[in-house]
């Protein structure tokens, strides 16, 4: 599991590079910044999604409501998710199961322990955790989050 966490970490630290996000040099230094966040998958059980039956998110940094935000989302094995999009660009890590993601206009990803998977802006996704278990994964918004369904 501490694997897995560090993996997202660095997932996290590529989002925000990738993402245009950048840190001044004050923040990289040890002893400055925010607090240290730790997430214990096995302790915490989360808020339920919105809308989303057998799904639960822990938000980690950020307010997704005004800005950058970082969160670790758990769907129920099988459980599906409709087609939506969102107005930030998303960064996924997978920690656990395999999820089955559809990217319209692209190929379909399965993204399980340790994958890291990207789409821009407005990109039209939709899928659902494969059965066998539940999935957990990791999920990077360089901007407020949104959500707006979508027909396909």
């Amino acid at each position: 599991m501490l694997k897995k966490l560090i993996l997202a970490g660095l997932a996290a630290s590529l989002a925000v590079t990738l993402g245009g996000a950048g840190s001044s040099l004050a923040e990289t230094k040890p002893g400055r910044g925010s607090d240290p966040v730790i997430y214990h998958s096995h302790k915490e059980k989360g808020s339920p999604c919105e809308g989303l039956a057998g799904c639960t998110f822990v938000q980690l940094k950020g307010d997704p409501k005004t800005g950058a935000s970082e969160a670790v989302f758990t769907l129920k094995a099988g459980t599906p998710f409709s087609p939506h999009w969102h107005t930030s660009p998303e960064h996924v890590v997978g920690v656990s199961g395999v999820m089955l993601w559809h990217v319209e206009g692209r190929k379909t990803y399965r993204v399980g322990a340790g994958d890291y998977l990207y789409y821009p802006s407005k990109a039209v996704h939709w899928g659902k955790c494969a059965p066998g278990a539940d999935c957990v994964y990791y999920v990077y918004d360089s901007k407020p989050y949104d959500f707006h369904p979508a027909e396909r």
